[in-house]
């Protein structure tokens, strides 16, 4: 997660940093005893954790901002681990829910009760005739991207190699190769999913087709417990990795604009991202980077034609440009930078944009972010090629069409008694923005603060969804503060 130039395009780089951890404290719930002697799962199944356990600790929120501690958590193995797990948890009706990365940025990925991880169903198996890779729901970016590059192939997501593919995938998943290749779960061929009665059940095109079509953007931890996924993969070699920086005190809004412009131009094989960072008085960085990819695998891609699609960006006084060749892999480990996969303070926000920013966008942004009570990272990440081209509706995900970019905010931090503060800062840049932009959001970067968040995340595909789970989740039984609601509950706070 940020404030580095490096960023991943999908969760941003995590510093480095060293932060006070707070006692860990498992919530009491009504009517479960310690030792819970009924949850029991069979060795090959999986184990249950207690707290004080070995490997508990390792599980809990990502974001040290967030409070939920579980009572148990079952390390599933196999489906039925995590089936035991659901039926155990509708005997006794007691709060659950499902951890994958356990990168939710709200810590909706654990409840005071029970979490039924899969961290450890991350078996990799890849069709290289068919280019089909099939991943345990437990698998994680980095992972994946070093075993299909063996067969030099990938999957459309970001470079952060910690976070998990199940909540990307079931969230949208833009990524460093999305503009060519479409999001994760525009790649998504099938899912085997543990139901709300603690069923297994396949989704596809063919099996259980409105499931499906819900899991495809459809957010995390709505409608089930995915343990497996099949994915379309692309052959892909060499790439070009590039970054272009700015002096902080010049060309601000020139960038900016020319940026947003550039996105409605730019050739699918370009993916880029803007990074802008500032606050406490001064905007610190301002620069673009990301991958320029052969029009096809068989191909060297070209920096004179990168330099061409860049020129409207390079024309803008003298700025530093970088580039050099290399495998996608090597990209995508440089792009990650520095991750430190422990567990932080941080809040995250989101905008989409559906039209390049007025003059006065553009000022109100730059003024807000240099007055920010704290340092933030913005980052504008591009959307557009073969993310558009897929219809809103045609997966659960709906920010297709005229979307130019995702843009977010962020801020880490690393003791418990900055964090009023820093929310409240985050929250002030967001909200200067409001009359500038449409109020639609990333549910990957899911927000606790939004009022109309489930229109905010899912637009016109909200009804719909909310059909899906009426069919497969009728009692609400996968529930947390921002889930899919069931018909005639408007998703409002």
């Amino acid at each position: 997660m940020p404030l580095l130039s490096a960023l991943s395009a999908t969760t941003p780089v995590v510093r480095s940093l060293q932060v006070d951890v707070p006692p860990q404290t498992p919530v009491a719930v009504e009517g479960i005893t310690e030792p819970l002697t009924d949850l029991v799962i069979p060795a090959a199944d999986g184990k249950v954790l207690l707290p004080g356990d070995p490997g508990f600790n390792d599980l809990l929120p990502f974001n040290l901002r967030t409070t939920s501690r579980p009572l148990a958590i079952i390390q599933c193995l196999t489906p039925n681990g995590a089936s035991l797990g659901v039926k155990w948890a509708r005997r006794h009706e007691v709060p659950h829910c499902a951890h994958a990365g356990g990168h939710s940025y709200e810590g909706f990925s654990s409840c005071p009760g029970l979490v039924i991880d899969v961290r450890k169903m991350n078996g990799i198996t890849v069709d290289v005739a068919n280019q089909i890779a099939r991943l345990g729901s437990g698998c994680l970016l980095g992972d994946i991207a070093v075993a299909l590059f063996q067969h030099k192939l990938a999957l459309p997501a970001g470079s952060c190699r910690p976070v998990g593919v199940t909540g990307l995938a079931l969230g949208g998943g833009h990524g460093l190769i999305s503009r060519k290749f479409g999001l994760t779960c525009d790649n998504l061929i099938s899912a085997h999913v543990v139901t709300a009665d603690g069923d297994e059940l396949d989704a596809s095109l063919n099996e259980n087709p409105a499931l499906f079509w819900a899991l495809r953007g459809g957010g995390g931890g709505n409608f089930g417990i995915v343990t497996e996924f099949a994915f379309k993969v692309h052959p892909i070699d060499d790439v070009i990795l590039f970054s272009i920086s700015w002096p902080n005190d010049t060309f601000r809004t020139a960038v900016i604009r020319t940026w947003q412009s550039l996105v409605q131009s730019a050739p699918d094989e370009l993916s880029f991202l803007l990074h802008v960072n500032g606050g406490e008085g001064h905007i610190s960085h301002l620069g673009c980077n990301g991958l320029f990819l052969p029009r096809s695998a068989s191909e060297t891609p070209s920096i004179e034609d990168l330099k061409t699609v860049l020129a409207p960006l390079l024309s803008l006084g003298n700025p530093s440009f970088t580039q050099r060749e290399v495998n996608y892999l090597d990209a995508a480990k440089a792009l990650a930078g520095d991750g430190d996969p422990n567990r932080v303070y941080f809040k995250g926000k989101s905008d989409y944009s559906v039209q390049v920013w007025s003059d006065e966008a553009i000022q109100t942004f730059i003024e807000a972010l240099r007055n920010a009570s704290s340092p933030i990272a913005t980052i504008f990440e591009a959307y557009g090629g073969a993310i558009n081209r897929v219809g809103e509706t045609e997966t659960a995900f709906p920010h297709r069409g005229s979307t130019l970019f995702c843009l977010q905010y962020f801020l880490q931090w690393s003791s418990s008694s900055s964090t009023n503060r820093n929310v409240a800062a985050v929250r002030a840049l967001y909200d200067a923005m409001r009359p500038h932009l449409p109020g639609f959001s990333y549910v990957n970067y899911i927000d606790a603060d939004l009022q109309d968040y489930a229109r905010s995340y899912y637009k016109g595909n909200l009804p719909r969804l909310q059909t899906v789970k009426q069919q497969y989740d009728p009692d609400n039984f996968f529930h947390f503060a921002q889930s899919v609601p069931l018909p005639g509950d408007d998703g409002l706070k």
